[in-house]
């Protein structure tokens, strides 16, 4: 067994360390904001009902501190897009170079053959396909009145790939996944209503789920890697509710095997999913302002 030294070992420790995800100031403040409001809040609400009970006077105070809540949100809002060139940096020195040429099992790809989103899915703003610089700008919002909905914004980078060889193979196809951008979920207040009813409520799960799609035959696609990066909740109780978080990762994701016939082709569909619930809420994901986007630099297909 090879013997190594304590700086060795501390050396390799920091080495991990350094290439570990970066985290979002913005976040941090968001949250002592939060807490400092919800203190603030409560104690508005305990000098309010020493008064007595007066449903008019605490709807009103209730609508009254919504306005200061918006605020504190639009403030969260543009200290993360301050903060999202640094981490828009940090992410890309994460991406390893990758080995040239590359193992004789292994194809990279790298670049997609297409983005796009779908109706009632977000919209992207931007976009660029180039060698290990594929990425969008992107933007998903949806909200709902007082009848629940759900629902799920979508970011897809396309790639088609043939199969050369002439014989069958079994892949593995993986994808790099770089994300940067602010999730949010704010319900609305509900005042002394909140005392009778369920209330307001909105949260979002953001995942990358990588589909193959078998371009031979149209019933055939798999869902091969499929991966939880955050997500939100907020409910909005007397005086509403919000949570946010900055969504800073860079990843390979590999995903299960899949046969390919030889000379076949392959669809290969690396997405951003934004699934969502909300009742009197809203969610937002914000992958477009400042240097906030989503990129693919590179797919590698692993024949096993």
């Amino acid at each position: 067994m090879t013997e190594y030294s304590e700086d060795e070992v501390n050396g390799r420790i920091e080495a991990a360390m350094r290439r570990e995800a970066p985290k979002a100031k913005a976040d941090d403040d968001a949250r002592r904001a939060r807490r400092k409001a919800d203190r603030e809040s409560a104690d508005v609400a305990r000098r309010a009902l020493e008064e007595g009970v007066h449903p008019d006077r605490l709807d009103a105070l209730a609508r009254d501190r919504e306005k200061e809540r918006r605020r504190r949100i639009d403030d969260g809002r543009r200290h993360a897009v301050d903060e999202s060139a640094a981490l828009w940096e940090r992410l890309g020195a994460l991406t390893p170079v990758l080995p040239d040429p590359p193992d004789r099992m292994n194809v990279i790809l790298d670049r997609v053959t297409f983005i796009r989103s779908f109706a009632g899915a977000g919209a992207v703003t931007d976009s660029h396909i180039g060698s290990l610089d594929s990425w969008a700008k992107y933007r998903f919002e949806e909200s709902s009145s007082s009848i629940g909905e759900t629902g799920t914004g979508r970011l897809s980078f396309f790639t088609l790939w043939r199969n050369p060889r002439t014989e069958p193979i079994t892949a593995r196809i993986g994808a790099r996944v770089v994300t940067n951008a602010h999730l949010s979920a704010d319900a609305e207040w509900n005042g002394v209503a909140a005392w009778f009813i369920g209330g307001s409520k909105a949260q979002a799960t953001v995942r990358a789920r990588t589909t193959v799609m078998a371009m031979w035959d149209s019933s055939l696609q798999a869902i091969v890697s499929d991966v939880i990066l955050d997500s939100v909740n907020a409910t909005g109780g007397f005086f509403g509710g919000d949570d946010s978080t900055t969504i800073a990762s860079n990843e390979f994701f590999i995903g299960s095997a899949f046969s390919i016939p030889a000379s076949a082709s392959v669809l290969i569909d690396v997405a951003l999913l934004t699934e969502w619930e909300a009742t009197s809420g809203s969610v937002r994901l914000d992958a477009a302002g400042g240097q906030f986007q989503v990129g693919v630099p590179h797919l590698i297909i692993e024949v096993v």
